[in-house]
């Protein structure tokens, strides 16, 4: 008998004690637990602390001193269209892989 023998039985005896997630029904739920498409955890985060700084930013151009009204707009409109280039090109991008793959 060596000298690992009590700690080999101890991890056998843990590991047979421990529930496996996998083999548990409840695993895999037969419903979604979110019920609007893209909302999450992820969502609120990325919408509400991720981009806290942007909406500082923005909130700056037109609430700081000194402000510029023109200077202001085309920052939200640079804004808006890097968005919206980059989300199109995205869902393009998605369009054309599922065509070619699925």
């Amino acid at each position: 008998m060596t000298a690992l023998a009590p700690l080999t039985a101890l991890i056998a005896a843990v590991a047979a004690s421990v529930p496996t997630v996998a083999a548990s029904p409840a695993a895999v739920p037969l419903s979604a637990e979110y019920t609007l498409p893209f909302v999450g955890p992820g969502t609120y985060l990325i919408f509400g602390i991720v981009l806290a700084p942007v909406y500082a930013m923005v909130a700056a151009w037109f609430l700081g001193d000194p402000s510029d009204r023109f200077a202001g707009l085309l920052g939200v409109g640079y804004l808006a269209g890097l968005t919206t280039v980059l989300w199109g090109s995205l869902f393009v991008a998605t369009l054309i892989i599922g065509a070619v793959f699925f």
